[in-house]
C-alpha cells in the first residue's frame, strides 16, 4: 500500500502473547493459523480498544486512513502445532454444557513460540493525526494500557499484550520509492526481486480490509481486499528491490510496507 500525503504520525507497537490462531479464511474443519496477524485482525484489536461496535470499524480504519505495517522479531522461532478442541453448544435448558453428546471436536493450529518465550510481532500504525481524534485517543488509550473490551490473539481465550514503543511525528520518517531492503511484511506485487538465498521466505493470501454490505433482510460482513503477502519467517532484514517503502528515522532505519 502506497502511503496517502496526509499521514503524519507512526506508532511502533509491541504485541506479545503466548498463544495465537489467526485462521486463514479457506479453512474449515481443520482451522490452520497464519504466522502473522492480517491486517484486518489488527483493526478489530484496535476497535476493541477504542470499544467501537461490531462492524464499525472498517470505514475508519480503512487503507485511506490507517497504514498497517507487521514484522516479526528475529530470535523467536514461531512454532506451530495442532491441539484438538472440544467446542460446545451454548447451554440452554434442552442442553446442558455438560452434554458431551453436543460437543464437537476441530483440531485447531496454534501458533507459539518455543520454550517459554512469548510470541511477539512490532506493528506500525499510520496516520494522520489531525484528521480525526479517534487515532489520538487510540494512542492515549494504548499509553495508560487502557484496552477497552480487551486484547486476544485470534480466540477469547489468547491472551494479548501490548506495548507502545515510539512515536514517529512528521519529518522522522519519510517515503521512498524504491529501497534495496525490507523490514516488515509486503505485498507480493512491491517485490522486484530477492538478491540473497540466505532467508526463509513464504507467501500467504490474507485478508486485508472488510466492508459491510445493506442487504434487504440482513446486513452481512465480506472482504473487499486481499493481498498474497510474502514474510520472512525468522524475522530477518530482506535484501532485494522493493517499491513504496517507508524509512523510520531510527538507529537501524528500518524500512516497513503497509498492508
Amino acid at each position: 500500500m502506497k502511503i496517502p500525503d496526509n499521514f503524519n504520525q507512526i506508532l511502533e507497537l509491541k504485541l506479545t502473547g503466548k498463544f495465537a490462531h489467526f485462521r486463514k479464511f479457506y479453512t474449515n474443519a481443520s482451522s490452520l493459523t497464519y504466522i502473522i496477524p492480517p491486517r484486518t485482525t489488527i483493526c478489530g484489536l484496535l476497535a476493541s480498544i477504542m470499544q467501537i461496535e461490531r462492524d464499525g470499524y472498517y470505514d475508519i480504519m480503512s487503507s485511506e486512513n490507517l497504514g498497517v505495517a507487521i514484522s516479526l522479531v528475529p530470535n523467536i522461532y514461531y512454532h506451530k502445532v495442532f491441539q484438538t478442541l472440544n467446542y460446545a453448544q451454548d447451554a440452554t435448558p434442552k442442553i446442558p454444557i455438560n452434554d458431551l453428546s453436543a460437543h464437537k471436536q476441530c483440531r485447531l493450529e496454534l501458533l507459539k513460540a518455543q520454550g517459554s518465550e512469548d510470541l511477539e510481532w512490532i506493528l506500525f500504525l499510520c496516520f494522520d493525526r489531525m484528521k480525526s481524534n479517534v487515532f489520538t485517543e487510540l494512542e492515549n488509550k494504548i499509553k495508560v494500557k487502557d484496552f477497552g473490551y480487551g486484547l486476544y490473539l485470534g480466540q477469547r481465550q489468547f491472551i494479548a499484550h501490548l506495548e507502545l514503543i515510539r512515536t514517529y511525528n512528521q519529518g522522522e520518517f519519510e517515503p521512498i520509492s524504491e529501497s534495496d531492503y525490507l523490514d516488515s511484511a509486503i505485498e507480493r506485487e512491491l517485490i522486484e526481486g530477492i538478491t540473497s538465498q540466505d532467508c526463509d521466505l513464504i507467501m500467504e493470501r490474507m485478508p486485508l480490509e472488510q466492508e459491510l454490505i445493506e442487504g434487504k433482510r440482513k446486513s452481512y460482513r465480506q472482504t473487499k481486499r486481499f493481498g498474497n503477502i510474502v514474510i520472512e519467517t525468522n524475522g530477518k532484514r530482506i535484501p532485494g528491490k522493493f517499491k513504496d517503502l517507508i524509512e523510520l528515522q531510527n538507529i537501524q532505519r528500518t524500512r516497513i510496507s503497509f498492508l
